[in-house]
């Protein structure tokens, strides 16, 4: 299949007055995507032409963990507690909030500890488990658990709050929320770019934290490339590991030669790496995750402000709030590129990030067409964050999908046992 716009052979000269009249553009300020999309594959051809790069990082010398300076509190008899949905381990979500937690005994010298594995049911069970361990501050630390945490702070006002995926805020109770979607748009390029077949999948879990956000922006990024109905993508809903290779053989059966994963852990890289396919998830490790075929992971660097905010709580300044981050906040992030990816793909990637990053490129920016050819976004209109989480549509582009998640009739419950121990 052919690009969206047609490569035109350009010398040396012609390359740099073109790059001098592309960047003149952008100083403007903000800028269509259509028009970036242009610029893109302009880019793309001139770096083909007279560069060679080499795999870095798609952060530069920001993409590692930042944490708070040591700041160690006279109070240091508060200790915090994490509830956390799933168990705790290296291979999920929790490794993320693990960070802070042990940059919270670091910085603020204060204890902590959690309690994994607990259904949104037991939830109030849970923080009082955590209360009469002596927390005062808990972290509420799944999106799941956002209706049951703004509940119980209204009644229980001896403990701060910091819920996940919340939307709303109390005296007591702050809620953050990370803009997914931009690192996946981002992703959705760098897809594109590495893709031969121009099939690309997309294995997620639709309980996820804006789960249509992400897998949206990821498509729309695709399409920075290539248009609409050049370049097919596959979705199939997965949750298990059984589950997982059974979507990914399908979708490699299907010609899909790039896979992205959302899913709350990073068994889908792993898997695709055992069977030699490109890969994009949700890590902070490539090298862990996806040493070989990894192109490209997106993870969230939030170690900086729960830190922060229980420094607010112990120090008796907090300030309730309903935060949201984004690549200009670090408060999501890229990992390196990996040697897997085409040598074009850093600075094809780094400028559509650079753009997102500066707020130059809307990302849900109208016309946006729904799977069926339906406009959701009108022309001109540009979705919120809160309007991005309450998406319940899949955008044009998609020729399959399938969910193949089976319903757990009987959840398992945690034991509610408080724990302190590290993953290694």
């Amino acid at each position: 299949m052919k690009m969206c716009y047609n490569y035109i052979r350009y010398n040396e000269i012609a390359v740099k007055s073109d790059f001098i009249a592309v960047f003149s553009d952008f100083s403007g300020g903000r800028f269509k995507l259509k028009k970036l999309s242009r610029y893109i594959k302009l880019l793309a051809l001139a770096l083909s032409a007279v560069l060679t790069l080499c795999a870095c990082s798609g952060d530069g010398a920001s993409s590692g963990e930042s944490s708070s300076a040591p700041d160690y509190s006279l109070d240091t008899s508060a200790k915090v507690g994490y509830v956390y949905n799933e168990e705790i381990s290296r291979d999920n979500m929790t490794y993320m909030f693990e960070k802070s937690r042990k940059d919270i005994e670091t910085a603020l010298g204060l204890e902590t500890c959690y309690v994994d594995g607990v259904a949104v049911s037991q939830f109030e069970n849970a923080v009082k488990v955590l209360k009469n361990e002596g927390c005062s501050i808990i972290v509420s630390a799944s999106h799941v658990f956002a209706n049951s945490a703004l509940s119980y702070a209204k009644k229980d006002k001896d403990v701060y709050i910091l819920s996940y995926g919340g939307t709303a805020s109390l005296t007591n109770l702050t809620t953050f929320r990370p803009k997914l979607y931009q690192p996946a748009f981002v992703c959705g390029t760098v897809a594109a770019w590495n893709s031969s077949s121009h099939k690309i999948g997309i294995v997620a879990d639709d309980l996820m934290y804006c789960s249509n956000g992400v897998v949206n922006a990821f498509i729309l990024g695709i399409q920075q490339i290539y248009k609409e109905r050049e370049t097919d993508v596959e979705i199939i809903y997965a949750e298990t590991k059984a589950q997982t290779e059974t979507a990914v053989n399908t979708l490699e059966g299907k010609g899909c030669d790039v896979i992205f994963s959302y899913q709350s852990n990073d068994y889908c890289m792993y898997y695709c790496d055992s069977i030699g396919m490109r890969s994009i998830g949700f890590t902070n490790d490539m090298a862990y995750s996806a040493p070989k075929y990894g192109l490209v992971g997106y993870y969230l660097n939030w170690a900086t402000f729960i830190t922060d905010t229980v420094r607010t709580c112990i120090n008796d300044n907090f300030m309730a709030e309903v935060y949201v981050g984004g690549f200009s906040e670090a408060f999501v992030k890229l990992t390196p590129y990996s040697a897997a990816c085409k040598k074009e793909t850093l600075t094809i990637a780094d400028t559509l990030y650079d753009y997102v990053k500066k707020g130059k490129a809307k990302i849900f920016e109208g016309e946006i067409r729904d799977k069926d050819g339906l406009a959701r976004v009108g022309a001109g209109a540009t979705l919120d964050d809160m309007q991005v989480l309450a998406m319940d549509y899949l955008v044009y582009g998609v020729t399959y999908i399938d969910n193949i998640i089976d319903p757990v009739p009987n959840p398992t419950t945690s034991d509610l046992i408080v724990k302190k121990e590290y993953v290694s």
